[in-house]
């Protein structure tokens, strides 16, 4: 049972003959999710990188499908990625999960950090083990990735990021609204 009601099926390899017709139908999703169609984020729309173009196939394709295990920028097909290439789009559409929808699920979790002029933010639906990350620009945002979580420690280091993000947000708040003597105390 699916946890969430938003949340599609997986795109399953053993589904279709060979790799060939599989890449073909998860770039079909991809091209109408992202190029036919577009995602909006907090209002703007959600663009891709479009070059440099492989195979015919363009960059952002290769970023939520592919893994560059030796950072080389020799990407193979990772399919985690890809049987979830239906979540990408729909991860940025409803980022502000509704609780009340769905069953046995916390929510997603949302923060953001900085890259160099812009904000990265990223999506993480921690139940799934699956992130979606987008760049906040001046007129749009950018989509820079999207992955399935393999390793426990990875995962975990993307959980305690959120915390803090969370935790200097809430301490954040509190100083626009109290008086540090008061915060002082509070945090003894």
């Amino acid at each position: 049972m699916r946890k969430c009601n938003w949340l599609p099926e997986l795109v399953l390899y053993n589904e279709y003959d060979g790799w060939e017709a599989y890449q073909s139908e998860i770039y079909q999703i991809f091209h109408y999710d992202f190029i036919d169609t577009f995602p909006k984020f907090e209002g703007k729309r959600v663009k891709i990188r479009f070059s440099p173009i492989e195979y015919g196939r363009e960059e952002a394709f290769y970023h939520v499908t592919c893994q560059d295990y030796e950072k080389e920028g020799k990407r193979v097909p990772d399919f985690r990625r890809c049987e979830r290439i239906k979540w990408v789009r729909k991860f940025i559409e409803n980022y502000q999960c509704n609780l009340k929808e769905c069953e046995e699920c916390s929510g997603i979790k949302v923060w953001e950090e900085p890259y160099k002029n812009n904000k990265r933010v990223h999506i993480l639906f921690e139940e799934e083990r699956y992130m979606v990350v987008v760049e906040r620009r001046e007129r749009y945002c950018l989509l820079i990735t999207a992955f399935y979580f393999e390793k426990d420690h990875s995962l975990q280091k993307k959980i305690r990021k959120y915390n803090i993000y969370k935790a200097e947000s809430a301490l954040q708040s509190k100083t626009q609204s109290g008086t540090p003597s008061t915060l002082v105390d509070e945090l003894l």
